[in-house]
């Protein structure tokens, strides 16, 4: 394969406005929920003195918005992506409400009730794109598109952060959780104007209100998905542990963004090629591919060796994300692929979550080799129930 060849896909995407704007869109709609966390985390800090009323706050909000996911995704399937305006503008406002309140000294709970109204309101805008690509992108660009998109989702976890990190150095507090409020309302309505969105509408179903969950499969993904993300919040905590193990706390942010590089190559390898292979004897190997590279991290014994092994390790986590939105397009309930989408980013803040537990534990009672050693066995129980089981993720199953 040429380089041409192996960019073609790309170019012939992004040469398309119908696909490219609504991509472009939803990554600078999604910029908020890159950087809402710090921001949040440093004005509550500065406004209260308390790290943990600004862990609470934030985590409430985290949770707050795992658990309306479905909610929204229901909303999209029936009402159409027109829904995100009026979600997005709900959230800007609560998030501008939410720095009156820490700036005006309003007590904890009040500053952390309004931290779970951010979440409620945050728009489904990962999954009214996922669910928006299929009709755009057709057969053979889909696992491009999809690509792209898990690539998106690297990137606003990336950017977020680091956007925050100079708004904090040049606006007073709460400036930066103000801008991100504004920016991510004007990402959805370039959204949710741009003809494609516009186009898509929803099922309008007004049967019985049955879950996207009706499909058995869906529950097998779920688990899938999840185990990826254990190893994401396992990486948020383990990585920084071995770095302060070796007096390099400092350089915790670099073994980081080295697993995220490698997830951003692995991704754009992925949807530069053709893949024949069905999406879940793809994720059977990709699974495989990002357990043994986590769980080689063990071995590291110094900051260059792990900085490189985390770019290895990242290599086919993008992939494998991309390969579970092919999946869940496939499998979706008919009139449900919005809220199916959701799920999937349910399990995911779930994994996530249970990561970061679990290397907690792990790195007190053992140190951070364990915990890579615990999140790939993870990962390697999920891949061998689909080696099991090659019809676990057919539709209807």
């Amino acid at each position: 394969m040429t380089g041409i060849e192996f960019l073609e896909n790309y170019r012939q995407m992004f040469a398309r406005p119908d696909i490219a704007r609504p991509i472009a869109a939803a990554f600078v709609a999604r910029l908020r929920d890159g950087g809402t966390p710090l921001a949040m985390v440093l004005l509550v800090q500065h406004g209260t003195g308390s790290f943990a009323v600004a862990g609470s706050a934030t985590g409430a909000f985290g949770l707050a918005a795992a658990l309306s996911r479905p909610l929204h995704g229901r909303l999209l399937d029936r009402l159409g992506q027109r829904v995100l305006l009026a979600t997005a503008a709900a959230n800007s406002a609560a998030m501008l409400a939410f720095v009156a309140a820490v700036r005006l000294g309003a007590p904890p709970p009040a500053v952390v009730a309004v931290a779970v109204l951010i979440g409620l309101l945050l728009p489904a805008q990962a999954a009214a794109l996922r669910a928006l690509l299929p009709d755009l992108a057709g057969e053979r660009l889909r696992p491009a598109a999809y690509a792209v998109e898990a690539n998106a989702q690297e990137l606003t976890a990336i950017s977020g952060p680091l956007i925050v990190g100079v708004l904090v150095a040049l606006l007073p507090p709460g400036g930066a959780l103000a801008v991100l409020a504004v920016v991510g309302f004007a990402g959805t309505v370039w959204y949710v104007t741009a003809p494609a969105a516009r186009a898509w509408r929803g099922t309008g179903f007004v049967g019985p209100r049955r879950s996207a969950l009706r499909a058995p499969a869906m529950w097998t993904l779920m688990l899938a998905v999840a185990s990826i993300s254990v190893i994401l919040g396992v990486l948020q905590v383990a990585l920084p542990a071995f770095a302060g193990d070796r007096d390099a706390t400092h350089l915790a942010g670099l073994l980081l963004s080295a697993f995220a590089v490698g997830s951003l190559l692995g991704g754009s390898a992925y949807g530069a090629g053709q893949w024949r292979a069905s999406a879940v004897h793809q994720l059977r190997v990709l699974l495989l591919v990002v357990a043994a590279g986590v769980a080689v991290l063990a071995v590291a014994d110094g900051m260059a060796l792990m900085t490189g092994l985390a770019l290895v390790a990242g290599l086919g986590m993008a992939p494998a994300f991309a390969v579970t939105f092919l999946a869940c397009d496939a499998i979706a309930t008919a009139g449900r692929a919005a809220e199916s989408f959701t799920w999937l980013g349910a399990a995911n803040t779930a994994g996530f979550g249970l990561g970061g537990t679990l290397a907690g534990f792990t790195i007190e009672w053992a140190g951070p080799g364990a915990a890579f050693v615990v999140a790939a066995t993870v990962v390697l129980t999920v891949a061998a129930l689909l080696w099991a089981r090659p019809d676990a993720l057919r539709a209807g199953t």
